[in-house]
């Protein structure tokens, strides 16, 4: 989406490159739409481990895979998925206060762990 009155007043801008500052109900809805599927990460990847851990007859050497791909979406839900949705709500300026050093490296370590572990998991299943 492109503001036409910001492609034409690039002369007034030193820098040359026009910014759209998103709104705070966009970042409103962004951050809802967030939580949403940060609920539904962590309950229906809870219900398949608690499926997994209950039911004796899906206990078959092919679906380990499958439950630990469960577990690293959930750990990704847990851990990363509201951090992501702290930094989004910053951004537009919902709430004041930004990331420590340590806290930007550990959802750093953790996002790229857990989503590689998905990842690797979803490639065994699909080969």
């Amino acid at each position: 989406m492109m503001r036409t009155e910001a492609a034409t007043n690039n002369s007034n801008n030193a820098t040359g490159s026009s910014r759209i500052v998103p709104s705070k109900a966009e970042g409103i809805a962004l951050c809802a739409a967030f939580v949403l599927v940060f609920a539904l990460v962590v309950v229906g990847n809870l219900l398949t481990i608690i499926l997994f851990a209950v039911n004796r007859n899906l206990r078959k050497r092919g679906l380990l895979l499958v439950i630990n791909m469960a577990f690293a979406d959930r750990m990704l839900g847990i851990l990363s998925l509201p951090l992501y949705i702290h930094a989004v709500g910053y951004r537009f300026g919902l709430w004041k206060g930004g990331w420590p050093m340590c806290l930007s490296n550990f959802y750093t370590i953790v996002d790229t762990f857990f989503s590689q572990a998905s990842l690797i998991s979803a490639a065994f299943i699909s080969g």
